[in-house]
């Protein structure tokens, strides 16, 4: 294996995107996630290239707890413990001008998760001297002290962090962080919060994390073989992480490509429901598992053993939705999950779009969103009405 500093690396930079569902997170209960696509992205650099680590960044061993100095009220926790200040959480080399840390690496997934119109920006901590386990191709595992944040902001006010750091082999801690109205503190907030700032946006509760992070072998989303793979993905590729060596079995691809079928309209459709639906909750780990309605993208379907690219209708995504009877019958009216021409009918995206659960369509995700994704899901729409025409 190459020997790195913790990232002096260059992480290189895809190109394209996708939208998604909910990714809320805080303090150490189960998680819960988001991701989002038909928003604007804080920018990340082309080519972002992390210098070696200093000796006052956290230790691997203690789980990376040392940290720049508080903004405030009391200073940080020198013991390890769970920092009630975000400046704290070692994202910030300095909180008074908000300079990042050298080793959290900027990152925008290729394809990402919806969150009701928020802006926003990500950084990932990976511990010196470690790798992700990548074993299994589909549910790669973190090593200990990986520290993943998520800033979001409505217009030009940040509103919160987010944060998901692993503590133990066998726990992540899930904390959020709600910064004050003039930007200057950031503090700890379990309890979540509706209608921030007179809009219809929501601080989700730490305790509903694990409703969509659990979905995962490891609760990191957004960070695996379709994130960092396909065209899009920016400062964390899959090419950049093989290249340094900070994956145990770096796959045969580099670029990963979604399949496409005759209507040329399935790859777009197939991105935004895996990142958005399979991902966190719709695969055989995640909350909807019973529903058997499965819309994460698989390695193995996708990069079938007898190689080549696999098609769209070997996809769990088509396999368990186009043509199949849906379980849920709202208003007592039965649908089929995925009508090939007929969008308007199917199941699938009225779910999608509705934000209303007294119309009889339960909303999807069920949690944490408010405002439909009307643009990202536009192309699982325009996908299933082409079907009609093209066929599988």
């Amino acid at each position: 294996m190459k020997t790195r500093s913790l990232i002096g690396v260059a992480f290189a930079i895809a190109g394209g995107g996708a939208a998604c569902a909910a990714s809320a997170c805080s303090s150490a209960s189960p998680g819960a996630a988001v991701d989002d696509a038909s928003t604007p992205e804080a920018a990340v650099p082309d080519v972002f290239v992390a210098p070696p680590m200093e000796a006052s960044a956290p230790d691997a061993d203690d789980g990376g707890a040392d940290a720049p100095a508080s903004s405030g009220d009391g200073g940080c926790p020198d013991d390890g413990g769970i920092p009630d200040d975000l400046a704290c959480t070692g994202l910030y080399s300095d909180w008074a001008t908000k300079t990042i840390a050298p080793d959290a690496v900027a990152y925008t997934p290729a394809l990402v998760f919806w969150s009701d119109g928020a802006i926003k920006s990500r950084w990932l901590y990976l511990p010196p001297g470690t790798t992700i386990d990548t074993t299994d191709m589909d549910n790669w595992v973190f090593p200990v002290g990986t520290k993943v944040w998520k800033q979001f902001a409505l217009g030009t006010q940040i509103v919160e962090t987010r944060l998901i750091w692993k503590t133990s082999a066998s726990l992540w801690t899930y904390l959020d962080y709600l910064w004050s109205a003039d930007g200057s503190s950031a503090r700890r907030f379990d309890d979540g919060e509706t209608n921030v700032n007179g809009t219809t946006y929501e601080i989700p509760s730490t305790s509903v994390c694990q409703q969509c992070h659990g979905g995962r072998a490891d609760v990191v989303l957004g960070i695996d073989l379709l994130g960092t793979g396909v065209s899009g993905a920016q400062g964390v590729t899959l090419a950049g992480l093989a290249n340094a060596g900070w994956l145990t079995q770096p796959p045969a691809r580099t670029t990963i490509a979604i399949p496409e079928d005759s209507t040329q309209k399935a790859a777009a459709a197939l991105g935004w429901l895996h990142v958005n639906c399979g991902s966190s909750c719709h695969n055989l780990r995640g909350r909807a598992a019973a529903s058997q309605l499965y819309m994460k993208l698989l390695a193995g379907e996708l990069y079938p053993a007898d190689g080549g690219l696999g098609p769209v209708d070997g996809l769990d995504t088509y396999t368990t939705a186009v043509n199949k009877p849906a379980m849920a019958m709202p208003n007592g009216v039965s649908y089929v999950r995925i009508a090939p021409g007929d969008a308007a009918h199917s199941l699938l995206p009225l779910m999608a779009l509705s934000r209303d659960a007294d119309s009889g369509f339960s909303p999807m995700p069920p949690i944490v969103s408010h405002i439909p994704d009307t643009v990202g899901e536009a192309p699982v729409s325009a996908w299933i009405n082409a079907l009609g025409d093209a066929g599988p």
